[in-house]
């Protein structure tokens, strides 16, 4: 075993990027669960300000924001 092995590295579920087909619903639930946040504390917020629908889809949510 030489030294050019690397320690496989455990990235924390809270900084993984969220997938595009998944709901604003269940991604906003994510977030409150992962940082212990009161339910409905989390808004994702359209260019416009306005909330997004929770049906909305995080890809829709993305090319709103031009990402």
């Amino acid at each position: 075993m030489g030294g050019s092995e690397r320690k496989r590295e455990l990235v924390p579920v809270r900084f993984k990027g969220a997938r595009v087909d998944a709901s604003v619903e269940s991604i906003s639930r994510r977030i409150e669960r992962d940082y212990k946040l009161p339910s409905g504390s989390v808004a994702l917020l359209r260019p416009s300000g306005r909330r997004a629908r929770s049906d909305c889809s995080i890809g829709t949510l993305l090319r709103q924001w031009d990402w």
